[in-house]
């Protein structure tokens, strides 16, 4: 499969977003190599079948933002496609450098919100009410973000993982963290699961890395 990113584009995009990376660490108290691990392992996985999945998405809220304009007007009822299967049925991908879904986004905005972390506004949100993963309107919203938005992505990525590693441990002092607790945090940013799994010791591997770099 051709890859979007190699090693040296993955390091240029990461040297790059640097400065913003070390703000985010800096806010929600998590080292930055845990951020650039999980960012450098999710691009390194970013093939031509991502963008295929964006363009559907892409799609589908284009109709429903069509639909909405007809509900308007009187001239539909639900401002949801009639197709909710397959291809054409996509609302969600995982998207940008984290490689994160727009449910997944808006319960890690809560998440660091509802526990003062951080605020929308720093997220580059709307303040003044809290979004909902089952509304469509804020699933809309929150997907078109975390494409066009590089700095959301990797905000509302680093709080996805810090939301983990509480799950996973108890607790987000990544600091104090063992390398089991570390890669239980990594391998629940992947998957739902309670045991380390191959991407949770990838990730780790590449945690230690970074830190042998700055």
């Amino acid at each position: 499969m051709v890859r979007l990113y190699n090693k040296k584009g993955i390091d240029r995009e990461l040297n790059r977003w640097d400065g913003w990376i070390e703000e985010v660490a800096g806010t929600l108290r998590l080292p930055a190599p845990c951020i650039r691990a999980v960012l450098r392992r999710e691009m390194g996985e970013m093939d031509v079948l991502d963008p295929a999945a964006d363009g559907a998405a892409w799609f589908y809220w284009l109709r429903y933002r069509m639909r909405k304009g007809l509900c308007r007007l009187g001239l539909a009822k639900n401002p949801l496609p009639l197709v909710r299967k397959g291809p054409l049925g996509k609302r969600d991908s995982s998207t940008g450098f984290g490689q994160i879904f727009a449910y997944v986004a808006i319960n890690a905005a809560n998440y660091g919100v509802e526990r003062g972390l951080c605020s929308y506004q720093w997220l580059g949100l709307p303040e003044g009410r809290r979004m909902e993963a089952d509304r469509p309107e804020d699933l809309c919203l929150m997907w078109h973000y975390l494409r066009r938005s590089t700095r959301g992505n990797i905000a509302l990525s680093a709080l996805n993982l810090v939301s983990a590693g509480e799950e996973m441990n108890g607790h987000t002092d990544f600091a104090s963290y063992t390398p089991e607790e570390l890669q239980l945090a990594f391998t629940r940013y992947n998957a739902n699961t309670r045991h380390i799994t191959a991407y949770g010791r990838a990730v780790y591997q590449l945690y230690l890395q970074e830190c042998g770099r700055h």
